[in-house]
């Protein structure tokens, strides 16, 4: 409701006013009169007014005076000017205060309801603008409050095109698409009722509207961690079968599509699963991966994000075959990575002297064979002590490690921290 103020000193005028007028109609309440000029000025400096009634002849300061002063306590304040005389310096000086209407009394009904609804749209316009300042970042949560205020039950949602009771522009995923809050449901991409705490809501909102147009699905239960379905998977990207990452991708885009988790998560998921093929076949130009983890990034769906996937793949895997001995090196130590390995027991089960297997594998992945199963024990660990509450010295033995001073030493090396400080990412 939009607040107004009755000044006049004929307190007969006032009170026809409140009864004849009805201010409802329009959104409007009378909150207050008054007699004098300066009853009402007091009133304005410690009240909420948006539409002032005024008479133009009152004892003491009059009402014109009266506007001017009001105007230097709030700017946005609308005037109409209701007076028993119609002279020409009265109509001039009301003019150059820029009131909304001067009416001359006995006052028309008609004429005075066309000023209110003019006046009511008006007071809508100004306040639907105001409302674009909540879906700015440094809105807070009592300004939002304020500002949806009287609204009623209200709508946050995303379009194609402006709608609603106020939108804003909103690109998303190389789409120009609108945010907007609206009265009652539209038709629209996704939207959710506007409820405090209002920035949660917007935040949940946006977080909602992305998973939507890049899934094209929204799931809003818990969900598990992304990563803890990759170790499995890099088990098998270390074989080098196309057709074996083939599948495994076929189950990871029903596992993701399942959970819906953040987008960004998802997208540095591919972005691991691309290093990890790159890192098998080193002859991969750097300018190459930087240009795939770009256009990962850059994916605007889901399905376009695997089908470039897939495409990729299958170039690599066409451009790069892997010496088949090697293969068969990194699949046993991604299905046995935990036993007692060596370059010498893999030389005899492939019948190769473990010297020139040695220098095959260090020519197709640039990386000794002590390297390569450091990697995988490493992996693992770091998959256990996420998932698991099982004790360090625990998970040492469990991937492979005989010498927990010694995990301790190549867990550092490879991740950048220890054990405990890795796992503690978690909580």
């Amino acid at each position: 409701m939009y607040n107004v103020l009755l000044v006049d000193d004929e307190f007969m005028i006032t009170e026809g006013l409140k009864v004849l007028i009805p201010f409802e109609n329009w959104k409007m309440k009378v909150v207050a009169t008054a007699n004098d000029a300066e009853t009402a000025l007091e009133y304005l400096k410690q009240h909420s007014v948006h539409l002032v009634i005024t008479d133009v002849n009152m004892p003491g300061m009059n009402g014109l005076e009266m506007i001017a002063e009001m105007k230097e306590i709030n700017p946005s304040l609308a005037f109409i000017i209701l007076s028993g005389y119609q002279e020409f310096e009265y109509v001039k000086a009301a003019l150059n205060l820029q009131v909304a209407d001067y009416l001359v009394k006995p006052v028309d009904k008609v004429e005075l309801g066309n000023i209110l609804e003019k006046l009511s749209q008006q007071f809508d316009q100004a306040s639907n603008d105001r409302l674009k300042q909540i879906f700015k970042l440094d809105t807070s949560e009592e300004v939002i409050a304020e500002l949806v205020d009287g609204k009623g039950s209200l709508w946050l949602g995303a379009s194609s095109q402006p709608t609603g009771l106020v939108s804003t522009p909103y690109p998303l995923f190389g789409k120009s698409l609108s945010l907007y809050l609206s009265t009652k449901e539209e038709e629209s991409l996704y939207q959710t009722p506007f409820t405090p705490p209002y920035k949660e809501t917007m935040a949940r909102f946006q977080d909602h509207l992305e998973k939507v147009l890049f899934y094209g699905t929204l799931n809003l239960q818990e969900t598990d961690p992304l990563f803890q379905y990759y170790e499995p998977m890099y088990r098998v990207i270390v074989q080098g079968n196309l057709q074996q990452i083939l599948e495994e991708l076929d189950m990871l885009e029903e596992v993701v599509l399942n959970n819906t988790p953040s987008v960004s998560i998802t997208k540095q998921l591919f972005i691991q699963f691309v290093m990890d093929v790159y890192h098998l076949f080193e002859h991969l130009k750097s300018e190459d991966m930087t240009r795939i983890v770009k256009d990962i990034e850059g994916s605007d769906s889901f399905v376009n994000l695997l089908d470039y996937i897939r495409h990729k793949l299958t170039d690599v895997f066409t451009q790069y075959r892997m010496n088949e001995n090697v293969a068969k090196v990194l699949e046993i130590i991604g299905k046995d990575y935990q036993k007692d390995l060596s370059l010498k027991d893999m030389s005899q089960e492939l019948f190769i002297n473990p010297v020139y297997l040695g220098q095959l594998i260090k020519r197709e992945t640039n990386s000794t064979f002590a390297e390569l199963l450091n990697k995988q024990r490493i992996k693992a660990a770091q998959q256990l002590l996420l998932s698991t509450n099982d004790s360090i010295e625990d998970i040492c033995y469990a991937v492979g490690y005989s010498n927990v001073g010694y995990f301790y030493k190549v867990f550092r090396k490879l991740c950048g921290k220890s054990p405990k400080t890795y796992r503690q990412q978690k909580d």
